[in-house]
């Protein structure tokens, strides 16, 4: 995916001169948003298929719900740092955000 959005918006130098350039940056901006929100999808169906011994042991008074999520919402973190992480290194300078590459 930073290979397509590398090349729908390809340009070095991100001109900020009209509300046309604008609307390119904020659409750059947007997809890598909504790409880095799509991501966490994937893992939506592991989630439902975990819901059978979430409920098996709420019932049975195990543990409560906090204690079943949070380590999973905790573990997500440093995965979604990495991801933004490869992101962020493939495509700043192709999309033009910046167009000095030492930064």
């Amino acid at each position: 995916m930073a290979v397509i959005a590398m090349t729908l918006f390809l340009r070095t130098e991100m001109h900020k001169n009209s509300t046309d350039d604008g609307n390119i940056y904020t659409g750059a901006l947007f997809f890598t948003v909504v790409m880095i929100m799509f991501n966490g999808m994937a893992e939506l169906a592991m989630a439902i298929a975990k819901l059978p011994v979430f409920y098996k042991q709420r019932d049975l008074l195990f543990y409560p719900a906090w204690a079943y999520a949070l380590p999973t919402w905790v573990l997500k973190i440093p995965i979604t740092f990495v991801e933004v992480g490869v992101w962020v290194f493939i495509t700043y300078y192709v999309i033009g955000f910046d167009p000095n590459v030492e930064r």
